[in-house]
């Protein structure tokens, strides 16, 4: 199973952590971990390539960590809330597909 944590700080996400494999199929062949991936990476991109926002990204096997530095303008702050909620939106449809091999948790620190 992928689990994903979205961490939020005064509601807004802050980071998300994806690990494990979703079992769904083999590999290379599995579309839930694919579109996990393709998600997940799009939106680590989009905030340090495109929105410009210092991020902490690190990509592993099986595994995604992304997570802002704390200081953001205001600018930067919509931006990153507008690609880490669409982000999520997408997540959580593939996880309402596909419960067994996807499991979404959210905390707030």
């Amino acid at each position: 199973m992928t689990k994903i944590e979205i961490v939020r700080s005064d509601g807004k996400i802050i980071g998300f952590y994806v690990s494990g494999h979703s079992g769904y199929a083999k590999s290379g062949r599995d579309i839930v971990c694919s579109a996990v991936s393709a998600l997940t990476q799009s939106a680590a991109y989009g905030l340090t390539d495109i929105a410009g926002i210092e991020a902490k990204c690190s990509l592993g096997e099986e595994e995604l960590s992304c997570g802002l530095n704390a200081e953001q303008t205001c600018e930067q702050r919509l931006k990153a809330d507008m690609i880490l909620e669409t982000m999520l939106a997408g997540l959580l449809s593939i996880e309402a597909g596909y419960p067994r091999n996807l499991k979404i948790s959210q905390r707030e620190v």
